[in-house]
C-alpha cells in the first residue's frame, strides 16, 4: 500500500495526472511528461533491494545540490528530470542500482526504467546512506553558469544560465531548460581541468581562446560562474 502511494506521487511529480485514455509506452529518450502513465503496477519484490547489486551500474539521480556531500564511487549522475533524455547511455543488458537520498525517489525511477526495458533496474532502500564507500565529487555541483551562444553537436543554442551537475575530465556537464523548459544536458570545456583554476570561483572556458580584461582564457564557448 505504501509503495502504491509513492508511485502515485512519483507518477504526479514526473508525469503529471494519469490521462483517462492508455497510450502507448513512449519512445527511447521521451520525456516524463510525454509518458503514457501505466495502469497500477502489479507487486515487484525484487524492485527494491538493501545493497547495491554486484556489478550493477550505479544511477545517482539526486539534484546536483545534493551532491556536494559525496557520491559512489563509479556512479553515473544524472538527475531524476533528466533521465528520459539519457536512456541512450544506460546499459540494458546489465543491472542498474538506482539510488536518491532515502530511496523513495529512486523507485518510482526505478519501476519506470523497467517499464522502459531496463529489466534490471532495482531502487536500492536506503538511498546514498547504503551505497557503501563514496567520494567528493569533481567539480562544483550546483553552482550556476553563464553559457554564451554557440554551436553544441551541431544545433545553435543561444546563451542561457546552466547549473553544473558534475566536472568529467575538462569538461562541465551542466544542465539547462530548452525551448519547451524541460532539463537538458549541456557540455562545457574547461580551460584548467587540473583544478588550478576552479571554474566555481571564475571562469570556465574552452581553450585556444582570447584573454579578457582579468586574463581569463575566453572564446564564445566559455561560461563564467555566477
Amino acid at each position: 500500500m505504501l509503495r502504491r502511494v509513492l508511485r502515485e506521487l512519483v507518477d504526479r511529480a514526473l508525469v503529471g495526472p494519469r490521462p483517462a485514455p492508455v497510450r502507448p509506452a513512449p519512445p527511447s529518450g521521451a520525456r516524463w511528461t510525454e509518458a503514457a502513465a501505466p495502469a497500477a503496477p502489479e507487486p515487484e519484490p525484487d524492485l527494491e533491494v538493501e545493497l547495491p547489486v554486484p556489478g550493477s551500474l550505479l544511477l545517482d539521480i539526486r539534484e546536483p545540490g545534493e551532491l556536494a556531500g559525496g557520491i559512489a564511487r563509479g556512479a553515473l549522475c544524472i538527475p531524476m528530470d533528466m533521465v528520459p533524455h539519457q536512456l541512450d547511455h544506460l546499459p540494458r543488458d546489465r543491472a542498474i542500482t538506482v539510488y536518491c537520498a532515502a530511496g523513495a525517489r529512486s523507485w518510482g525511477v526505478a519501476h519506470w526504467l523497467r517499464e522502459q526495458g531496463f529489466g534490471g533496474a532495482v531502487s536500492l532502500a536506503g538511498g546514498i546512506g547504503a551505497v557503501g564507500a563514496t567520494e567528493r565529487p569533481p567539480g562544483p555541483p550546483g553552482r550556476t553558469l553563464d553559457l554564451p551562444a554557440g554551436w553544441v553537436e551541431g544545433v545553435w543554442q543561444p546563451a542561457t544560465r546552466g547549473e553544473v551537475i558534475l566536472q568529467d575530465g575538462a569538461v562541465l556537464r551542466c544542465r539547462v531548460r530548452d525551448a519547451q523548459g524541460f532539463w537538458v544536458e549541456r557540455r562545457v570545456a574547461v580551460a584548467d581541468p587540473a583544478g588550478r583554476g576552479d571554474p566555481g570561483r571564475g571562469s570556465a572556458s574552452f581553450r585556444g581562446g582570447t584573454p579578457d580584461e582579468g586574463g581569463n582564457e575566453v572564446t564564445p564557448g566559455s561560461c563564467r560562474a555566477g
